[in-house]
């Protein structure tokens, strides 16, 4: 079985809620800032437009990645025997998987 050490289902539904947010935020300061337009002589403003793009793009893959996590866990949790997380072999092709599920995810396949 999967386990998280300090955390359990309702702390990752949290933190999954407080991604959100950030998410929503970090991309509402996004599009103000495309709004109003950045002159082509303020290189740095460009770049500072740039890294807002990349953390909300990264604040994203965060919240999928807790989903993910949590749909595993209660996967996992669905009635077969637990098994220890260190050196279990289903443990280990879980956590492959869901990266898997993210790097094709992320590149543009289904997931």
């Amino acid at each position: 079985m999967l386990s998280l050490p300090g955390f359990d289902a309702p702390r990752l539904a949290s933190l999954r809620v407080r991604i959100q947010d950030m998410a929503v935020r970090q991309n509402r300061y996004r599009r103000e800032a495309q709004s109003i337009g950045v002159p082509a002589d303020c290189p740095e403003t460009h770049r500072l437009v740039e890294v807002a793009e990349q953390d909300t793009a990264a604040l994203a893959d965060l919240e999928r990645l807790i989903s993910l996590t949590m749909r595993f866990m209660a996967d996992e949790q669905s009635g077969r025997p637990a098994e220890p997380v260190s050196g279990s072999p289903s443990a280990q092709g879980l956590l492959a998987r869901a990266f898997a599920a993210l790097t094709t995810s992320r590149n543009g396949g289904a997931a």
